[in-house]
């Protein structure tokens, strides 16, 4: 099992008629998605990140990581077997404002909604995220119902901030070895390069430069740990 067949396996899946839209923001039942994910992978597990806080004299575990402005996020570790995704998401309103103090239903509701995103991550309704109302699949296949071509939406004009966000996207998609590999990466970096070249929204935009960056980074510091222990290693058995 690998990311590349995982990703295949789920992200051929119709989610379109199980998705609700509430304000700016589309929802997938985290019930119905947890479902689905464990009739093809029923070894699936999840974790929340928690975090340490200090309070006078001793720390108290948090399962959100607080900003200076009281705003927070939650962060959601998916495996599947030996395979791993992580995902990380603001508790907001339905005006996808991030709220400051949030409640614990908030917390709640935002952890589970962070768990589906972390499902898109290997597939399962990332057309969602990216826009698109029906996997590529059937996209696709679907049937031309008018001979004469519609009339082309004119692509929305980037600012040059998000301009640089899309080039920082495509140049670590197209340089990075998480995204270049044969495992599963070249999957994931098709889909990227589709959405960084279709019409992508600010928050896609966003949201798509905080994957690509953190997944870029886990991997560098996986890496960076394994050469210190193999290096630790090393001068063990010299030493012996």
């Amino acid at each position: 099992m690998t990311h590349e067949t995982v990703w295949k396996t789920l992200s051929s899946i119709d989610v379109s008629s199980k998705a609700e839209k509430k304000g700016n923001l589309t929802y997938l039942s985290w019930a119905w998605a947890w479902g689905e994910l464990m009739n093809h992978y029923p070894m699936a597990t999840y974790t929340f990140t928690e975090w340490e806080y200090p309070d006078d004299t001793h720390y108290v575990t948090k399962d959100i990581l607080v900003y200076p402005d009281d705003t927070c996020s939650v962060e959601c570790e998916l495996r599947i077997g030996e395979l791993t995704r992580k995902m990380w998401l603001p508790v907001m309103d339905y005006k996808n404002n991030a709220i400051a103090n949030p409640t614990a239903r908030q917390i709640s509701d935002t952890k589970m909604r962070c768990l589906v995103k972390c499902m898109s991550m290997f597939g399962l309704g990332w057309y969602i995220y990216a826009g698109e109302d029906l996997p590529n699949s059937e996209a696709s296949s679907a049937p031309v119902k008018n001979e004469t071509a519609p009339h082309k939406k004119e692509k929305r004009k980037l600012t040059k901030l998000q301009q640089e966000q899309v080039d920082e996207i495509r140049k670590i998609v197209t340089s990075h070895t998480v995204f270049t590999n044969n495992n599963g990466g070249t999957e994931l970096q098709k889909q990227v390069l589709e959405m960084i070249d279709g019409d992508p929204t600010p928050g896609q935009i966003d949201e798509w430069q905080s994957f690509v960056v953190g997944e870029a980074n886990i991997h560098d510091n996986e890496q960076k740990d394994k050469e210190h222990n193999d290096g630790r290693q090393q001068n063990t058995n010299q030493v012996q």
